[in-house]
């Protein structure tokens, strides 16, 4: 017997599409409605509803693109009407916390499933809304929350759910690595890698998330609860900004063979109950994965107690990256919508430590010499 393709699954038979609406047409947005509204569509995926407050200009600047979406997709201004619709699934793309998280809310009451690349809502809401679609009996999933196209959450919450996770090392934002491995190869200023992000459509009009480290706080905040069972609120995770380095520093870390990049860390010790977890330009080894990894790129290594260290990679920026795992999402969630998930149990841990203040980031590499020196991990440049 010939194995069935995903899709030929998904469509074959019996089995009912899934209608999909989208709440904003943005950055995001667009991209997942170019794939599945496109010319080609993605196989067992009917996008029936696009909602913006600007639908209908943004439904006309279309018209003579050939890349226009197919005219039987309802436009609107009014999230009501996607609400009372026969969409099975939401994909909220609008940003923010409200009112995204309202409107997911309102969704999964509504009997909708949803799929959001939001961020804040699921590091400040994510246990409230996780249960609120368990009593109803739909799912929540958020793949696209983190790390673009790759493909974290999924790796850290099913892949490794057979192990107990230590730490996690990140590369989570690839605006900031974009700006930063172009401020190593050019010399020019954050300033200019910056506006260099913007024109390849890596970074938004107001990359300030981004760039002081409240995205990959979230984003950091999320991955511990996936990964270490802990609900954190991302405002007592440390996060200093990039927004103040030169490229005069760049210059004096090569000399060192280094160079710099946001990291995200989290480390949990479950006999005290603390985590240690922050987010700051840090100076790593040009031999290693984070100084490998550049442009608008992720990269987490992901350390357990059985398995060891895992390295999971894959673009990090862009409406193409974040619709790649938003599609993703849509289609486990096509495979079977009457999946009831559990909604996690995450408790609160004991402690929260960030960096010493006053500290240098030196080398996360050496972190082992620098305890049996009686040393500190790492310091923020």
């Amino acid at each position: 017997m010939r194995p069935m393709a995903v899709g030929s699954f998904l469509s074959s038979g019996n089995t009912p599409r899934c209608r999909v609406g989208i709440l904003g047409f943005g950055t995001v947005g667009s991209a997942i409605a170019a794939r599945l509204g496109g010319n080609h569509g993605v196989d067992g995926l009917d996008l029936t509803h696009i909602f913006d407050r600007r639908a209908f200009a943004k439904r006309d600047a279309l018209c003579n693109q050939p890349s226009a979406l197919h005219s039987n997709i309802v436009w609107t201004t009014r999230f009501e009407d996607v609400l009372a619709s026969d969409v099975d699934v939401v994909v909220e793309a609008i940003g923010g916390i409200e009112p995204a998280a309202e409107w997911i809310r309102a969704a999964l009451l509504a009997g909708k499933s949803v799929v959001t690349a939001n961020k804040q809502v699921i590091a400040l809401h994510g246990t409230a809304l996780l249960q609120l679609a368990e009593r109803q009996g739909r799912q929540l999933r958020f793949e696209a929350a983190v790390g673009g196209a790759m493909p974290i959450v999924r790796a850290v919450s099913d892949g490794l759910a057979g192990d107990r996770l230590t730490r996690i090392v990140a590369i989570l934002n690839g605006t900031s690595n974009a700006i930063l491995s172009r401020m190593e190869a050019t010399g020019c200023t954050l300033a200019e890698g910056l506006a260099e992000a913007r024109h390849r459509g890596w970074a938004e009009a107001d990359a300030s998330a981004d760039v002081d480290g409240i995205d990959a706080r979230a984003k950091l905040a999320i991955l511990c609860g996936v990964g270490f069972k802990l609900r954190v609120d991302p405002a007592r995770i440390d996060t200093r900004s990039i927004a103040q380095l030169s490229p005069s520093e760049f210059q004096d870390v090569r000399k060192r063979g280094g160079t710099i990049r946001q990291l995200a860390f989290a480390e949990y010790d479950r006999s005290l109950a603390a985590l240690t977890a922050w987010v700051a330009p840090v100076v790593v080894p040009r031999s290693s994965i984070f100084a490998r990894t550049c442009g608008p790129q992720n990269a987490a290594l992901i350390t357990g107690e059985h398995a060891g260290e895992i390295g999971v990679f894959g673009a990090g920026a862009g409406g193409a990256a974040t619709a790649v795992a938003a599609i993703g999402d849509l289609l486990a969630i096509a495979r079977d919508r009457s999946a009831i998930v559990p909604a996690p149990a995450w408790s609160a841990p004991a402690i929260v430590k960030g960096l010493e203040r006053g500290v240098r980031i030196v080398d996360l590499d050496q972190k082992s010499q620098e305890e049996q020196a009686g040393g500190t991990l790492a310091e923020a440049v």
